[in-house]
């Protein structure tokens, strides 16, 4: 599925609170909150993880949702989306594993040593943070 230009202007914004939804093969779920998320293109995502629950749910269960939102004064002025995911491919290396991570550390400096995977999504599905049947 390809993503709109409002979705791309949501990935790009400062100040967004972005989370990643993830189960492992039985089903125990877990949520956590990510800046990593990066636009491949209009229909692939990109983030780094470190040996983490979120990783190891990905290992098991390739599908996930990552959440993006924009505050407004009150709830139902919240921007933002869902974003449905599943796992295309997990690389621990290369030239792209390298250009993504050296992208986090010149935002997040030394930080960024405990990022050890990148994973490539495919994006399934995007629906309105607010979903009445607007579409995004």
């Amino acid at each position: 599925m390809k993503v709109s230009e409002t979705v791309k202007r949501y990935v790009s914004e400062a100040g967004k609170t972005s989370v990643i939804s993830t189960a492992n093969k039985i089903g125990q779920t877990n949520i956590a909150i990510f800046g990593s998320l990066a636009l491949i293109d209009d229909e692939t995502v990109a983030i780094m993880l470190g040996e983490n629950r979120t990783y190891r749910n990905l290992a098991e269960n390739p599908y996930a949702s990552y959440l993006l939102t924009l505050p407004g004064k009150t709830g139902m002025q919240t921007e933002g989306c869902r974003i449905y995911l599943k796992v295309r491919r997990m690389e621990d290396g290369g030239k792209d594993f390298e250009a993504m991570k050296a992208m986090i550390k010149a935002n997040i400096g030394s930080a960024a040593e405990m990022l050890k995977h990148r994973v490539v999504f495919d994006v399934v599905e995007v629906r309105p943070i607010l979903d009445f049947g607007q579409g995004i």
